[in-house]
């Protein structure tokens, strides 16, 4: 029984928080309080002396505290709840990994580290108490396979596009030197490692601080499913090539190769010339320190649980690849699908106008003009006999980068993306087609131009027409002309007259079947036969893991299956029939490039 008292003691002589704690605090207070500036340090970090020995941290200290992982987060103004003993363990371990001497007092070497650029992961990590006896830190589990494909998502325009993949190409020889990991570049958004760039809140619960201090951060393997591996870096950044300084701007590559430790499963380490050191030190030496290459052995060499065949030490020529989402080649090549027109600026001829005639759909209806006014375009050509385009001048551009996609298609091997009056076009690298975005009726010729929405699209798989819905009904485009001018009622489905319009539509590469869906029930069409097939619709509980009222559903060429809804979209796995780990993602981010969401 009294070992039993003596532990409990001991519990509560090591426990952070307790009543001394405000004890502690006040009694500060009362030895009269008056803030110190050190010079160097910015506005808001000065400590405050309560005598010739003891500081105390500001609150933008004690946010630093609780965000790197030194003090345990708690309510708003809990600074008074913490005990003088942690506090002075938490200054000591910040000393530990800023490299300096672990005094446990605030000197003015310790407040200006505490304000210095650096990468935005947390330093302590709650199981590090069991390893202070290595060099090194494990943040995470790894990989559990060896080949890793990364996709670059956007890119700064400080550095560019060639230089972002230069770097990061180079950063990941690096590290699969020593793991025998294999690093292959897609042009994919199912990806493992996505990079991309963001400015303050960006999607991620994570917002960055503008220029300074947090300069990127990444996600270890698998960590909070969506983002797990992902890397993102702070656009407000002065980033450059190679920088003989900070004042002349952050070193791309030295960041990218630390952020890409974490990616792997490396946390921050305290020592100096580790290339997970949390600080920015400048242009590094470019290659891993016996730290990191301790810790990279112990997660992927060592590891009994990888087991993909090792992919032996490659040269730097052969460890990095690139790869398209593109599908099997068969058997037999068949010939190509001629591609969507581009999109055009005038009307060809009289007969594109849109005229009056076109019945009034039950469709939300909002009004948009030509790039010239109706009056001017009709001055220059006078068509004789065609009815007066009855269309205003102006409509808004939509925010894509906010999601909220109307719809999404591959057609004719392209992805589309709609919103609004307007498309997306994108390339096979998912990249947005140089003119784009423009109005629907600019590359689907003919489309009446009063419907501002398109619901739901999709290519049939038998004749390769492309099908668009918007509200109670739909139009069938060969590539070139409408098959119906006139607008179809969604009733040809053998869908219900009540149902005012439908929120998604795909033909899934698992069957080939064309899928409708609207509201938390679904429909599965056969477009051969042009029935709808029996006992349907069902219930949305049949997608394991994909939310109702969806907003877009496609299949891309490769068969892999995506949903979206919101600025978020699953990867759906067709043959366990439920989403991959780590999805959702962030839409916008990921297939458009947007760098704030």
């Amino acid at each position: 029984m009294s070992s039993v008292r003596r532990m409990d003691a001991k519990r509560r002589r090591n426990n952070n928080v307790g009543s001394s704690a405000v004890g502690f605090i006040w009694a500060l207070i009362a030895c009269g309080l008056a803030a110190i500036p050190l010079q160097g340090a910015p506005a808001g970090w000065e400590s405050v002396r309560t005598s010739a020995f003891h500081q105390v941290p500001t609150k933008e200290m004690f946010e630093f505290m609780r965000r790197y992982g030194y003090l345990e987060k708690g309510p708003t103004q809990a600074e008074a709840l913490y005990s003088e003993e942690a506090v002075v363990m938490a200054i000591k371990n910040i000393q530990r990994y800023g490299a300096l001497p672990e005094t446990g007092v605030l000197d003015p070497r310790t407040i200006r580290l505490m304000s210095s650029p650096r990468c935005g992961v947390v330093d302590q990590m709650p199981q590090e108490q069991s390893m202070r006896h290595r060099r090194y830190v494990i943040g995470s589990e790894s990989w559990r396979k060896r080949k890793i494909t990364y996709f670059i998502a956007n890119w700064s325009s400080k550095v560019g596009e060639d230089s972002v993949a230069k770097f990061m190409q180079r950063a990941l020889n690096e590290w699969a030197k020593y793991s025998n990991l294999k690093f292959v570049r897609v042009y994919d958004p199912s990806a493992d490692i996505i990079v991309g760039f963001g400015s303050g809140h960006h999607g991620d619960n994570y917002p960055f601080d503008g220029p300074g201090n947090i300069l990127a951060h990444a996600f270890y393997p698998y960590e909070m499913q969506s983002y797990g591996g992902d890397i993102h870096f702070d656009e407000d950044e002065n980033w450059k090539e190679n920088p003989t300084h900070l004042s002349d701007g952050v070193d791309f590559y030295s960041v990218a190769i630390h952020e890409l430790g974490h990616s792997l499963g490396l946390a921050h380490s305290p020592v100096y010339s580790s290339l997970m050191f949390p600080y920015y030190k400048g242009i590094t030496q470019g290659t891993l320190d016996y730290d990191d290459i301790l810790a990279v052995y112990k997660l992927y060499i060592q590891n009994p649980y990888i087991t993909d065949e090792p992919y032996g030490y490659a040269t730097e020529e052969t460890i990095v690849e690139e790869e398209y989402d593109e599908p099997t080649t068969p058997a037999v090549t068949p010939e190509p699908i001629p591609r969507l027109p581009d999109f055009v600026t005038e009307p060809l001829n009289p007969t594109d106008l849109p005229t009056t005639v076109v019945p009034p759909y039950d469709i939300p209806i909002t009004y948009v003009g030509d790039y010239t006014t109706v009056d001017d375009h009709l001055t220059r050509h006078q068509y004789e006999g065609v009815t007066r385009p009855d269309l205003p001048e102006f409509t808004q551009m939509p925010n894509v980068c906010s999601g909220g996609f109307d719809a999404v298609g591959v057609l004719r091997g392209e992805v589309f993306i709609f919103k609004g009056a307007y498309l997306w076009r994108l390339t096979e690298k998912y990249r947005i087609r140089e003119g784009y975005p423009v109005r629907i009726w600019q590359v689907f010729r003919g489309f009446p131009r009063e419907v501002q929405r398109i619901d739901a699209v999709y290519e049939r798989e038998f004749d390769n027409a492309v099908v668009l819905f918007s509200g109670k009904h739909y139009w069938i485009f060969d590539g070139l002309y409408f098959l119906h001018p006139e607008a179809r009622p969604i009733t040809d489905f053998g869908l219900p007259n009540t149902l005012e319009k439908i929120d998604a539509a795909m033909v899934w590469s698992k069957n080939q079947k064309t899928y409708l869906f609207a509201g938390d029930q679904f429909w599965r069409f056969n477009d051969t036969t042009g029935t709808l097939d029996e006992d349907y619709p069902m219930s949305m509980d049949r997608w394991y893991g994909i939310p109702t009222n969806l907003d877009a559903a496609t299949s891309v060429s490769s068969g892999k299956t995506y949903f979206f809804k919101g600025n978020y979209y699953w990867l759906y796995n067709n043959d366990r029939v439920r989403p991959e780990r780590g999805y959702p993602r962030k839409a916008s981010n990921v297939w458009l490039g947007c760098r704030v969401a």
